[in-house]
């Protein structure tokens, strides 16, 4: 049976910093199952939403039931959400949220740092359509439901277009990022292209960097083997934020 996810908060102690965790275009706040709660145990805030249409597992979820323009709302709104309980928020996305994430650290004043975990700011996944044919084997194996997958390739080259194209306005401002950025990635990541993540180190020429770099780890970071390690990596990137 397929769990419909929801989103995830936790209270911390540390009134000065809180915490948004941004999942990827497929997945939810399960991304952040791991992450979440090791943040939480570490004295911070943590809210990981659910960006819009993820919250149907459905074939058409993240296809149909939002765009990137939906998703920027639903990050800032969570930006929001944690700025009226904590000083000040750091965001961390994966893949699809750390282009979210790496927006919100260029745009948004409450926001003091955060990081992307596998995300493709400086090209789009070559991979895009693969992704997700496995996100609807997914959806077919838990639900039994069946979908002209033919029919929905517009909506896939329509939201990898749309995805592709914010991600380009992002990338063009994050010489203007004067804030900490971590940056984590796999080199066996069969999702994107791992390289990325070196060409968005090099476009912050004005940020300080915290770079990752885990050899053998695949694209969802936060729960391949290496999450306890990037864990403590990131705790160690917010206690100098603090």
């Amino acid at each position: 049976m397929m769990r419909i996810p929801q989103a995830e908060e936790l209270v911390g102690t540390n009134k000065n910093l809180g915490v948004v965790l941004l999942h990827s275009f497929t997945g939810s706040s399960r991304d952040m199952k791991f992450l979440a709660p090791a943040l939480n145990a570490a004295g911070y805030g943590v809210y990981a939403p659910i960006l819009r249409g993820h919250h149907d597992r459905s074939f058409g979820g993240p296809l149909l039931g939002g765009n990137p323009q939906d998703w920027w709302v639903d990050t800032q709104a969570a930006v929001r959400r944690m700025h009226r309980s904590y000083a000040h928020v750091a965001v961390f996305g994966l893949s699809l949220g750390g282009i979210l994430a790496m927006r919100a650290i260029e745009e948004l004043p409450a926001v003091v740092a955060g990081g992307v975990m596998a995300s493709p700011i400086m090209d789009g996944s070559p991979f895009f359509t693969r992704t997700v044919q496995r996100y609807f084997d997914y959806v077919q194996h838990f639900t039994g439901a069946q979908t002209d997958r033919m029919a929905l390739q517009p909506a896939i080259d329509q939201q990898n277009a749309a995805i592709r194209d914010f991600a380009r306005g992002v990338a063009a401002k994050i010489d203007t990022v004067r804030k900490p950025v971590f940056i984590a990635q796999g080199g066996a990541d069969s999702v994107i292209d791992c390289q990325t993540a070196k060409r968005t180190r090099a476009g912050l020429v004005n940020a300080s960097v915290d770079f990752h770099w885990y050899p053998h780890a695949d694209h969802i970071l936060t729960v391949d083997p290496v999450h306890e390690q990037m864990e403590d990596d990131i705790c160690s990137f917010l206690a100098g934020v603090n």
